[in-house]
């Protein structure tokens, strides 16, 4: 699998500053992963990978460690926390969150992607393999 950023791309150019040197190659393994999905595969068949599709995958990966991080050692995630006595509550409703991890990687893939034509569900310019003379 290739990943779609490196670790330079994210500081210098993406300037992401949110994911720790340690946790950033699972991180945008993942984010290349649903990156991958969100574009049909279309980006694995270019020559080079276009900006847009590494920035989408570092503001993925900026997402997936969010949820990441709000979330405890059973995979529950933490509405508040305080340790002052030691308290935590967790979220008990979809409603209360702002979306599925999901939902919210693909909103901030969305901006980098839309005007790309990778995420076009019909035949694209990306889309070469299988020409409709061909079949």
């Amino acid at each position: 699998m290739v990943e779609y950023a490196g670790r330079d791309f994210y500081e210098n150019t993406f300037h992401g500053e949110i994911i720790p040197e340690k946790a950033f190659p699972g991180m945008i393994l993942k984010a290349s992963i649903f990156v991958k999905f969100l574009t049909f595969a279309r980006v694995d068949d270019m020559a080079e990978i276009p900006e847009e599709v590494s920035l989408a995958t570092c503001a993925v990966a900026d997402v997936m460690y969010q949820d990441r991080m709000r979330k405890d050692d059973a995979g529950r995630e933490i509405a508040s926390e305080n340790n002052d006595g030691y308290s935590v509550s967790f979220v008990t409703s979809q409603s209360k969150t702002i979306g599925t991890v999901e939902h919210r990687c693909q909103k901030a893939a969305y901006p980098y992607l839309a005007h790309t034509g990778l995420m076009y569900r019909g035949y694209g310019p990306y889309d070469d393999k299988c020409r409709p003379h061909d079949l």
